[in-house]
């Protein structure tokens, strides 16, 4: 086996339970002993980066934040690397949007908060710094993406119509929480962690990675060893290089880890 420098997850679905909670002392304990072997540990998620810091407050050891799906990584809070979306493009973008596609909230993720038109209907756990705003074109912010919900339950339909149509402007990709992110085009886990991976000097295939949702197959494709969720979409099994034995509310990151790394 390649030698491990960076293990990376993402958390709905993933080192999260259903509950939105993970062992932390645990996964704490573990950071301390991947250190020891030099390895480091990042959180790759669709999240802007003060919802992950305000969820992982109890685990100030993690290295790593790569936010906003690839769009925004933040290493021992020096940032390394950002992807916003042109300006030109985002008032566009909601144009598009608004008129082909059937909408049930929309909202941006900008550098200094999330901005929506309306709190209904959006996933509000996920929007710590949420501003209600009366037109999402009078934004004046640097955006990293948009997240849409649905009328309907397509959502790999919808995100593959978007990337079908305009992917020389922007990238879907199906979130964690039932609903789509789009960021800017040619934006993923997996180009996160090849930015991250040159400021480390290291491999992408000195990397393990964790995932469960259609917006972790890249990273999974791209990491030396990518590994599915057992509870993860069929999409994702079928390319990953290994699946856990056991599901996000098993602790089957966290048992995969003991088992690779002999913990």
């Amino acid at each position: 086996m390649t030698e491990i420098k960076l293990i990376a997850t993402d958390i709905d679905g993933t080192l999260f339970d259903s509950d939105r909670q993970y062992d932390v002392k645990r996964l704490n304990n573990y950071l301390k002993r991947m250190h020891e072997k030099g390895i480091k540990f990042a959180v790759a998620s669709g999240n802007n980066l003060d919802h992950l810091y305000k969820i992982f407050t109890e685990s100030p050891e993690i290295d790593t934040f790569v936010a906003e799906n690839g769009a925004q990584i933040v290493s021992n809070h020096q940032t390394i690397f950002e992807k916003t979306i042109p300006h030109e493009f985002v008032n566009q973008m909601i144009d598009i949007l608004t008129s082909e596609l059937d909408l049930k909230a929309i909202s941006l993720s900008g550098k200094n908060a999330t901005y929506s038109e309306t709190a209904k209907y959006q996933p509000l756990y996920h929007m710590d710094n949420l501003k209600i705003i009366d037109d999402l074109k009078k934004v004046d912010d640097d955006i990293f993406k948009f997240n849409i919900q649905l009328q309907h339950d397509d959502l790999d339909i919808a995100s593959q119509l978007i990337n079908d149509k305009h992917g020389d402007l922007v990238h879907g990709a199906v979130s964690g929480f039932g609903s789509i992110d789009i960021m800017s085009a040619h934006i993923n886990k997996s180009i996160g962690l090849r930015h991250l991976c040159q400021a480390m000097n290291i491999s992408l295939d000195n990397v393990i990675s964790f995932g469960d949702n259609t917006n972790d197959l890249e990273m999974l494709k791209e990491s030396g060893i990518g590994i599915a969720m057992n509870n993860a979409k069929p999409q994702v099994k079928k390319i990953a290089d290994k699946i856990t034995k056991d599901d996000n509310d098993h602790d089957g990151v966290l048992n995969t880890i003991k088992e690779i790394l002999e913990f």
